[in-house]
């Protein structure tokens, strides 16, 4: 991907870019030499600092609730890097992969439903 990709890339599609790239870290680093999985955690722990920037005060529980996901895996990654734990390493590429396949249904969901126009959203809601 180019760096002008990147600025045309919406926030969506960019935090699903940047969820793929963790995603592919976490499961490079499970066969990588020590050195190699090392780099691959640091770049983990780079997206995730990434990830957490981008959250929004005003978010709702939906943004804490990413806040602390985020942080455990930032902390788990620290660990597995220290320990060479490979389980950890499991745990996280598989905490990495289920989020990025919600954030690719959420996006296509969104895409499959009309724009909001004017008024609450929140109205009639069911």
């Amino acid at each position: 991907m180019n760096s002008n990709r990147l600025y045309e890339m919406s926030p969506e599609e960019l935090t699903q870019a940047m969820l793929h790239a963790l995603t592919y870290h976490y499961e490079t680093a499970l066969t990588a030499t020590i050195a190699e999985r090392n780099r691959h955690l640091r770049q983990a722990r780079e997206l995730l600092a990434k990830l957490y920037q981008g959250l929004h005060d005003g978010g709702g529980i939906i943004s804490a609730q990413l806040e602390e996901l985020y942080l455990y895996m930032a902390k788990g990654s620290l660990e597995a890097l220290i320990e060479q734990d490979l389980g950890k390493i499991e745990e996280l590429h598989s905490l990495a992969t289920n989020l990025e396949m919600t954030w690719d249904e959420a996006i296509e969901k969104a895409r499959l439903q009309p724009a909001h126009v004017g008024g609450n959203r929140y109205e009639n809601y069911q």
